[in-house]
């Protein structure tokens, strides 16, 4: 079994560490990510010029995009 438990500081690893340590838990297993692993590069073979002028024939505002979303 699995149970993954995400923390956002030291010491709260702290704390995590002494509760199961109070329980004698002895089978932890802690693992770091590194928060730039996460992201996930583009493709860097696609032209974005491709996408300049493509609402040039039907031009839209704010407000239109947001008329239009909340109709739905």
């Amino acid at each position: 079994m699995k149970i993954t438990i995400e923390i956002d500081s030291k010491s709260e690893l702290d704390k995590l560490s002494a509760l199961f340590k109070t329980f004698k838990i002895n089978t932890v297993k802690v693992i770091s990510i590194d928060e730039n692993a996460l992201l996930i590069k583009g493709d860097k073979k696609i032209d974005p010029k491709e996408l300049f002028g493509m609402w040039a024939e039907k031009p839209r505002s704010l407000d239109n995009i947001r008329k239009t979303a909340w109709q739905r």
